[in-house]
């Protein structure tokens, strides 16, 4: 086979419609969990894109379920819209590459960090980084196509560069890794796909937007504190980390949604020692390394692998940039390639709908905790958190998001509001029970302000500290 790209078009076509058809399944273990709950509520309830912390380009995987909204659509049909958006947007970004930019190499890369070490980051779905990353393969797909020469003197490309680098840069303060490996391959790499001039330009760009957000004016709370843990709180010490969840989070799922990225790893390392590319060689290795261990340092004595696991999908940045551009066009294609590709591929396919079965359960957990404030007076309760069981909740603040979002589910006169806290009697006094709780330092809104056709409450009763039993 000349060309291992041929079947880029129809393979990308056909594995996006079943990872959509999947987000359509399993949408309400993707909706009604923790970040994914809380911002489908603000944007139903706004009637408009719910931004956090400036992450403007997540407006684009809410507009599909806002289209519902608009229309007065079910409240279940508005979230599956929301849940199959979110594949849909890595779709549209695979389709630019491929059908716009022509460049079945991007297309390939997108198609592929949508699979290569994905899990619970299929069900903990709105993680921006995540859509960073597929819209960073466009953005550098455009700049290959533009040229060196004419990417510096072109003036129609650096509005689009600028609104794309923007945007790039502000869903989330990781993405600087996966851009920093993209920009030092291109510049170490013999071919020069960029000039050295294009990319210090591109250098500049990035450096301009960075400080945008995070030097000429104070970074909001969330990122401010998210740099924090990463930066200024960075302490290696080997012996914790030897000893850290983290690590043992890790390794323990080497051998699942992990299973790809120490073979390839090796791969293109291996590729690049047989060319004597030794700069080349070092560089995903170095990368790898220095990115798992900010990871696993961040997250020391932290068991909440869903939020870690999200974090390691940049690590298919640097393992798909080599293998794509450089190992699969060096290959001589042959039905037993062919055959491994597709076996590969639908071993990735079966454990991120494996994956599935945790937060199945989870769900069913969070159902069972609403199905027992049945039988009790009022709409608003407090539980006892050391009553539940954290490890399954994975984390408390969402309980109430979810709750409403399953009880409106029923009708929108049935929803019922279950918040938890180590001191229910505390809590319940400071709530307010004419409001809705909240989150992240945004202001409640008022129940009789909430969209009728989807949240009704009639209940009048303040929040109440019950026990289950």
């Amino acid at each position: 086979m000349k060309n291992p790209f041929l079947g880029t078009g129809v393979a990308g076509h056909t594995l996006f419609a079943v990872l959509t058809a999947m987000a359509a399944w399993f949408w309400p273990e993707r909706t009604l969990i923790l970040d994914a709950a809380f911002q489908g509520y603000l944007f139903i309830a706004g009637g408009q894109p719910a931004i956090m912390v400036e992450r403007f380009g997540a407006a684009a995987v809410q507009v599909l379920p806002l289209l519902g909204v608009w229309s007065g659509a079910p409240l279940a049909t508005v979230l599956l819209l929301y849940s199959v958006s979110i594949v849909l947007f890595h779709w549209v970004c695979f389709s630019v590459c491929l059908h716009g930019l022509k460049d079945e190499k991007a297309a390939l890369a997108i198609l592929l960090f949508n699979l290569l070490l994905v899990g619970d980051s299929f069900y903990w779905m709105q993680n921006e980084l995540l859509q960073a990353i597929s819209l960073m393969f466009v953005l550098w797909s455009f700049w290959f196509r533009a040229g060196g020469n004419r990417l510096l003197t072109g003036r129609r490309h650096w509005p689009l560069s600028l609104l794309l680098a923007a945007t790039v840069v502000y869903y989330h303060p990781l993405v600087f890794f996966p851009l920093a490996f993209g920009w030092c391959w291109l510049w170490l790499h013999p071919e020069k796909r960029l000039s050295r001039s294009a990319l210090l330009a591109v250098a500049g760009l990035f450096a301009l937007v960075f400080s945008s957000k995070y030097i000429l004016r104070q970074p909001n709370f969330y990122d401010r504190g998210m740099t924090g843990q990463y930066v200024r709180e960075f302490n290696f010490s080997l012996s914790r980390l030897l000893h850290s969840q983290s690590l043992r989070d890790f390794t323990a799922h080497l051998d699942d949604n992990l299973l790809l990225l120490l073979p390839v790893l090796a791969l293109v390392t291996a590729f690049y020692i047989r060319k004597k590319q030794w700069a080349l060689a070092a560089l995903a290795p170095a990368f790898t390394l220095f990115y798992c261990l900010l990871i696993m340092q961040r997250f020391l004595a932290d068991d909440r692998w869903y939020i870690q696991e999200s974090h390691y999908q940049a690590l298919a940045v640097f393992l798909l940039v080599p293998l794509v551009w450089d190992v699969l066009p060096a290959w001589r294609w042959n039905g037993r390639l062919v055959a491994l590709s597709i076996v590969l591929i639908g071993i990735r396919i079966f454990f991120i709908w494996n994956t599935h079965h945790g937060y199945t359960d989870r769900l069913a957990y969070v159902r069972g905790i609403l199905d027992r404030t049945r039988s009790l007076p009022g709409r608003k309760f407090v539980l006892d958190e050391a009553k539940t069981d954290r490890k399954t909740l994975l984390m408390y603040w969402g309980v109430p998001f979810e709750t409403l979002q399953i009880s409106a589910l029923e009708s929108p006169d049935s929803i019922r509001v279950v918040t938890l806290s180590a001191n229910p009697d505390s809590l319940a006094d400071r709530l307010s029970g004419d409001s809705m709780t909240t989150f992240l330092m945004i202001p409640p809104r008022a129940f009789r302000d909430l969209p009728e056709p989807y949240y009704r409450m009639r209940d009048t009763l303040p929040f109440r500290a019950v026990s289950l039993k």
